[in-house]
């Protein structure tokens, strides 16, 4: 399922943290990485060739990090734009999933507000948000990543178009990995108090459980253990809210579709998860 996966470095310290994502998808059959290190050529007009040079020893260190779990690694250093050249060498390579850090300070300054966002809006693939805190001095750092983040999955839903996509690539998971899933659909209180009256309100509820019970039904026969819940609220916080709690290991969402939510998931719920929660989460792109 993951065989191949591209990680975006800045060769910091704090990007260090992300070799230790590595471990999580060897159980879901990683054995090649491609390590890619962009170099930003507005932060550094005239001075390209020489960052290339330097930075070349940087990512063979980080690659024989990788190269120490028996993965093969091939390393891409290129000038450009961060976002649009790994966008560019994840089809090139063909990788199964692009991880790439956020909230780390260094990494490429402002990881999340600009690189790993912009990714979100142009990959064609699985993008894996891996939280980085740094903390005391320098570029020491925490990763915000739990051992067994296939474990125990939230997974938001709207059952929207890009719902079956994202229950058939849970179907895939579980033929490599016993995870548990709660299936978590948010009703829009604010949509529910404009458009629906009271017994319409009460008909939605009734409607969204049959939907999640029909979920939860075809992710038993594949081998996971579901739970399902509901909730009123605003989507964004409902999903962050449970992220908070020691339930849960990894968030896995769509970053497209509209249903229930109302919204563009990108612009809105996706977009506001990605800033608010602390577990590693993995976007998954409206296939075509």
């Amino acid at each position: 399922m993951f065989k191949k996966i591209l990680i975006g470095t800045d060769l910091s310290t704090a990007s260090d943290c992300l070799m230790r994502c590595v471990g999580e998808f060897e159980a879901l059959g990683l054995e090649h990485v491609v390590l890619a290190h962009i170099i930003h050529v507005a932060n550094a007009p005239g001075l390209e060739d020489r960052m290339k040079s330097e930075d070349v020893p940087e990512i063979q260190r980080q690659a024989d990090l990788l190269r120490a779990e028996g993965l093969d690694v091939t390393t891409e250093v290129h000038l450009g734009i961060p976002a649009r050249e790994l966008n560019m060498l994840a089809q090139q390579h063909d990788v199964d999933a692009i991880v790439i850090g956020s909230r780390g300070h260094g990494l490429w300054r402002s990881l999340l507000g600009s690189v790993s966002f912009k990714m979100l809006q142009i990959a064609d693939r699985p993008v894996f948000l891996a939280p980085v805190r740094v903390t005391g001095e320098g570029d020491s750092c925490q990763l915000s990543v739990y051992f067994n983040s296939f474990q125990n999955i939230l997974v938001p839903v709207d059952f929207s178009a890009n719902c079956d996509q994202i229950i058939a690539y849970l179907e895939k998971l579980l033929e490599k990995y016993e995870s548990s899933l709660t299936l978590l659909h948010v009703i829009d209180d604010k949509f529910v108090e404009i458009n629906l009256s009271g017994q319409e309100a009460e008909n939605h509820r009734k409607q969204v459980d049959n939907q999640l019970n029909e979920l939860k039904q075809r992710l038993e026969k594949a081998g996971g253990q579901v739970e399902t819940e509901w909730a009123e609220g605003t989507p964004w916080e409902e999903i962050v809210n449970r992220t908070r709690s020691d339930r849960f290991s990894l968030v896995v969402m769509g970053r497209h579709g509209r249903g229930f939510f109302q919204e563009a998931l990108l612009g809105s719920v996706a977009n506001e998860v990605s800033r608010q929660t602390e577990l590693p989460v993995l976007f998954l792109p409206l296939f075509k």
